[in-house]
């Protein structure tokens, strides 16, 4: 009688792309170990074997799945990748020859079977033999000479290339219906029903020589992808601290090594002096409530605990474990964190009185707020911007009131003129004041060598000793610090 059998129920289903056979070191794991019997007829027989949906599934998709079947070559300690096909879309079947006691693969390749520069045909063979029978079995396993079988998985129509398998594919190759049923069908594996996907059975067919239907087995056991985190693995890295007063209010984290799912909560659980859990004394725990749950980590505020003493009066010893329970699948977290609740001491609570933790009020913080139409939830401290450009020079009344028009657009279009104009001051006889030739250098705006006017300012000791109060009232434009004279004394008047 047919059968099949998995001894793997968890693995982590993988893209196409990360067991492609056109690259090297592309050899991920997650091969399925289990055994199929086969029915005892004489002569040739063929074996399919298809992925097949779990049993809770809507009857719509009851005999469909999209997940696809991929038969890895193990050679001797390197896996001969040039014999197997790429994986594509009509690959959730794979069909097999079962004569003399040698099982044989009857490879289905596509256009994708092409080496690098591609239109060379890679040397896929159409039929070759990959196991023995064993007894009246095929042994699934990751060794050479066993059946290495494993599972892979589409990806949406909106995220795949033109070329790779997609959920719309699969479906459409299985079921050789129209765009709008395809569509309809689909909705059963993406969304809110995407677990549908990462949950798989196998189904094994065999018919004889002449076609007829010999045997059919579906698998017992559903293969859970291991990797998603509403129905996968749920391990917990640290939890801290591990103590708290029985009046509650001491804040605990908890670190998740994957991502957790929106249904999980923090519990406690009692377990008695040989570590089973004594699930009958539950009912005395008070679990916490007021918890925040992010990416990969769960905080919460302890409750108060007033009734442990109804835990002693009906086990002597025992401890509490801290642990994740995921509501959904009602899943829990494999490791627990022992966890003790110590009594409370009037003025002397280490927690209460002495707040060995905090000097403020302890509570969950409220977090990043989510992110709403035109308004950032990413923001980054902003760094002031020093402008570096120089401002536009305005104009003194002096230059506004200087000379005629064409005396103005003379000077403007002097050779000589200078945005940053300078003074140059000789110094002369001190006995008798200081003589200042201008040199045709004007800061207010354009006076040069070549004009007809000539300044010429003596200043006095006593000027020179007054020469900040003459200066306040004095119009200078500031010169900037790397303003040339070409010769003399430097002065700069502010």
């Amino acid at each position: 009688m047919a059968s099949i059998d998995l001894f793997t129920t968890d693995n982590l289903l993988r893209y196409i792309s990360e067991w492609d056979p056109r690259e090297p070191a592309h050899t991920k794991g997650g091969y399925m170990d289990g055994e199929i019997k086969i029915p005892n007829v004489e002569g040739k027989l063929r074996m399919e074997i298809q992925t097949y949906p779990a049993e809770d599934v809507d009857e719509l998709v009851a005999n469909v799945h999209p997940c696809l079947l991929h038969v890895v070559r193990i050679g001797k300690g390197k896996r001969e990748q040039e014999l197997e096909p790429v994986p594509t879309y009509y690959h959730w079947k794979q069909v097999f020859e079962i004569e003399d006691g040698i099982v044989k693969i009857i490879n289905r390749k596509s256009e994708l079977d092409v080496e690098k520069d591609g239109f060379t045909p890679r040397p896929v063979p159409e039929i070759d033999e990959i196991t023995k029978v064993d007894g009246n079995s095929i042994v699934l396993g990751r060794k050479r000479g066993q059946l290495n079988l494993i599972l892979l998985q589409p990806k949406q129509q909106a995220r795949a290339k033109p070329t790779e398998a997609t959920v719309t594919k699969v479906l459409a190759d299985r079921l050789q219906k129209s765009k709008e049923k395809i569509e309809m069908y689909e909705q059963f594996f993406k969304k809110k029903n995407a677990k549908n996907l990462k949950r798989v059975r196998l189904r094994v067919d065999f018919y004889k020589a002449n076609g007829t239907h010999c045997g059919h087995s579906i698998s017992p056991q559903t293969i859970v992808d291991t990797g998603n985190k509403e129905i996968g693995s749920m391990d917990f890295y640290d939890a801290t601290p591990h103590k708290s007063c029985i009046k509650g209010g001491r804040k605990i984290i908890m670190v998740s090594e994957y991502n957790l799912a929106k249904d999980v909560s923090p519990i406690f659980e009692v377990y008695d002096d040989f570590g089973e859990p004594r699930p009958e004394l539950d009912q005395f725990l008070t679990q916490p409530t007021d918890f925040n749950r992010r990416n990969q980590t769960i905080i919460f505020i302890t409750p108060p605990q007033p009734s442990l003493h109804e835990i002693t009066e009906n086990l002597n010893n025992w401890t509490i474990k801290l642990l994740a329970k995921r509501k959904g699948d009602g899943y829990k977290s494999n490791k627990m964190f022992n966890f003790r609740y110590i009594d409370h001491e009037f003025n002397s609570c280490p927690f209460c009185d002495y707040k060995v933790d905090s000097d403020e009020l302890v509570k969950i913080e409220a977090g990043i707020e989510r992110p709403k139409p035109r308004q950032k939830k990413r923001i980054m401290t902003c760094t002031p911007v020093v402008r570096t450009e120089k401002r536009q020079r305005i104009q003194s009344t002096d230059e506004q009131s200087c000379g005629s028009s064409e005396t103005s657009s003379y000077l403007k279009s002097s050779p000589a003129y200078s945005m940053s104009s300078s003074y140059e001051m000789p110094v002369n006889t001190p006995d008798s004041g200081i003589d200042i030739p201008f040199n045709g250098y004007n800061s207010d705006g354009g006076y040069t060598s070549n004009s007809d006017l000539e300044y010429t300012t003596t200043l006095t000791q006593e000027d020179l000793n007054n020469l900040s109060a003459m200066t306040e009232q004095a119009k200078f434009v500031v010169v900037e610090e790397d303003a040339r004279f070409p010769k003399g004394r430097k002065l700069r008047l502010l």
